[in-house]
């Protein structure tokens, strides 16, 4: 007897898929590596240019000066130990990248499964853009992995005070490698509170951004006490936006100085003009930065499956996340920053970008769940009919 179905189930087996994609995106990774780093090893560093003096001037971790302590003090324990600054930015922004590998197989693991998990890590392994980024020693990495890990343990179906904690931890390490990220962090809260309501645990919630906050404070204060402004080196980068937005990169002394507010910077063509930068930035985001930073464009076809699975199968906090990951975006996106094209830097997108990785890793997991049943019942179809054929045959044989 044939039994097509079992010999389907055995060569179609997703932990046999599983397994070879998992050892292709490990692959894939350390080809990213070796080819980032031959790429882009002698590229100038730009945001992390002045962090080897900003480390070597720091006598303890909040006392960063015009940055987040987070990767200042990473490089700041490297050099200790007798490393070369921009060889040692670079090495770190590697691991960092590595590190964003594995907390998307964790994150994803249970949540959404296996396959999924698996499809996302490949994706960004596999994303030259996360190569680059990384050997520049990019903060938003390290912001984006702790991110990744603030939001695995909010809302956490486990629930409990253990998990609100370290949501609070991943939370403000995340703060204190680039403060906005204490924008997603809310939106998170604010839109899992809108969306759960009366099953939202708010307890557990007020206890992880109460301690990312407290994590967060004495960076804050000491802004406040060395430049007289609580989040001076942030109004600084506002003003600067608000100037290439009004006035280009064009010199000139008559450019407003100092720090601006995020409420002046927000409002500073009127409410009219921000609902209308925001939906100009919302556009170009979709239109044109996010599907640049996905490279390859048959991505863009698994994120709307992803979207569409998150939707029927009421995986919502996947949809939560890449909300409170490009809300925040929005009011930059559409100022153009880069001369060339127009629009911010590709690197203000890395979260909103993982998380397009992470829906098309769910659309494709469910593609393939969807082919295997439908594989499984053509099989059985199939070997039914076989089967009958064959005993019709042994009957006439018999007579």
């Amino acid at each position: 007897m044939i039994d097509i179905l079992k010999l389907a189930r055995i060569t179609g087996s997703q932990a046999f898929l599983r397994g070879m994609l998992l050892l292709l995106a490990c692959a894939a990774l350390l080809l990213n590596f070796v080819a980032s780093s031959r790429t882009y090893g002698a590229k100038p560093l730009r945001e992390a240019a002045s962090r080897s003096l900003m480390a070597a001037n720091s006598s303890w971790f909040y006392d960063s000066g015009l940055a987040e302590p987070v990767p200042v003090a990473a490089l700041k324990l490297a050099m200790a130990a007798g490393a070369d600054p921009e060889k040692a930015v670079r090495a770190q922004g590697l691991a960092v990248f590595a590190l964003i590998f594995a907390a998307t197989l964790f994150t994803l693991y249970r949540r959404f499964g296996p396959t999924a998990a698996v499809f996302a890590a490949l994706f960004l392994a596999a994303n030259p853009f996360l190569g680059y980024y990384a050997t520049q020693g990019s903060s938003q990495l390290y912001a984006l992995f702790f991110l990744l890990l603030f939001w695995h343990y909010f809302d956490s179906p486990a629930g409990g005070r253990r998990h609100a904690l370290l949501a609070g931890l991943w939370g403000g390490l995340a703060c204190l490698s680039r403060l906005d990220a204490a924008l997603p962090l809310l939106a998170v809260a604010a839109l899992t509170l809108a969306v759960r309501r009366a099953a939202f645990p708010l307890k557990e919630a007020l206890l992880s951004l109460g301690l990312a906050l407290l994590l967060a404070l004495p960076y804050v204060g000491r802004q406040k006490a060395e430049y007289g402004n609580f989040l001076y080196a942030q109004e600084l980068s506002l003003r600067r936006w608000a100037n290439i937005d009004s006035f280009g990169y064009e010199a000139g002394a008559d450019r407003p100085q100092g720090p601006l507010g995020p409420a002046a910077f927000l409002l500073r063509a009127g409410p009219a003009g921000a609902v209308q930068d925001a939906f100009s930035g919302l556009g170009r985001s979709l239109s044109y930065e996010l599907p640049r930073i996905l490279h390859y464009k048959v991505l863009v076809v698994l994120v709307f499956l992803g979207v569409y699975a998150a939707f029927a199968l009421r995986k919502d906090r996947l949809l939560i996340f890449a909300a409170s990951t490009l809300l925040p975006v929005l009011p930059l996106a559409a100022i153009k920053q880069v001369t060339t094209t127009g629009g911010i830097e590709l690197r203000y997108f890395l979260p909103a970008f993982w998380v397009f990785c992470a829906l098309a890793g769910l659309g494709l997991q469910e593609t393939v769940d969807w082919a295997e049943r439908a594989t499984g019942k053509w099989a059985a179809a199939k070997t039914e009919e076989i089967n009958k054929r064959y005993e019709k045959k042994t009957r006439n044989d018999t007579k």
